[in-house]
């Protein structure tokens, strides 16, 4: 499901792409012209529906103008994500299987200060705003890749046992700040906006379970979380494509 998800917005995402594309170069390759009031009132106007993609996952956002120089951006997101790491440890291979997931809706306010000028600055903003994680969590397993050898003894890897730590983050707003570029006009209905920030997060909690030889390192935990209780930054890449309904 998760998979299928992810497939679909992107798919999205290229379609609004290669839509955009597509209606800049019709009418015999010629670009749609550009309204005026697209940049003055806060383009797209009155309000446009958008995908995105980036650090904090793949969503749908709604924009809407306040004015000349400040617009409204709810979005929603998700992000689901599985890796396996190999490293090594006391010069014996570790696999680590690593999960993290995080979903949320976000609120923002953009403030463009040069909307009145042209050129490049004419589409950046200041954003402020925060979101609501309703997940944000991550999980590492981590097992022998081999056995374990002591002498002539090989002690199955299911023998030596599994390490799993859980990190979460409290269910609650988070703040954000960044900047961006909000305003990068394709054609009369389609713009693109990038976006570069981080929300300020609660500090993590870590639990942690391990079964076979490996039991008594639950007792890292609370060193594990002393360690990472300053990780409560999350940065937020993101591209994004806006489609506006009326011209």
């Amino acid at each position: 499901m998760k998979i299928r998800f992810t497939y679909f917005v992107m798919m999205l995402m290229g379609f609004l792409s290669f839509a955009a594309t597509t209606e800049a170069v019709a009418g015999e390759g010629e670009r749609d012209s550009i309204p005026e009031s697209a940049y003055e009132h806060g383009y797209p106007n009155p309000f446009a529906l958008g995908v995105h993609a980036g650090t904090t996952g793949v969503g749908l956002h709604i924009y809407q103008p306040l004015g000349n120089n400040f617009g409204l951006r709810l979005g929603g997101s998700y992000m689901p994500f599985k890796t396996e790491i190999m490293g090594d440890y006391s010069n014996r291979d570790v696999r680590t299987n690593v999960s993290a997931n995080a979903s949320n809706v976000s609120l923002m306010l953009g403030w463009t200060p040069f909307a009145q000028r042209s050129g490049f600055f004419r589409s950046f903003n200041i954003q402020v705003g925060g979101a609501y994680f309703f997940q944000l969590e991550g999980e590492l397993t981590s097992r022998l890749a081999d056995g374990y050898r002591y002498g002539d003894i090989v002690v199955h890897p299911d023998r030596v046992g599994t390490i799993t730590t859980n990190v979460n983050w409290k269910e609650t707003v988070n703040p954000y700040a960044g900047i961006g570029w909000s305003n990068i006009v394709l054609d009369s209905r389609f713009s693109m906006s990038i976006d570069l920030g981080a929300y300020y997060l609660s500090k993590p909690s870590v639990t942690m379970e391990a079964t076979g030889l490996l039991e008594e390192n639950v007792n890292n935990r609370a060193t594990i979380e002393k360690n990472i209780e300053n990780y409560r930054y999350l940065p937020r890449l993101e591209v994004g494509f806006s489609y506006r309904f009326w011209k």
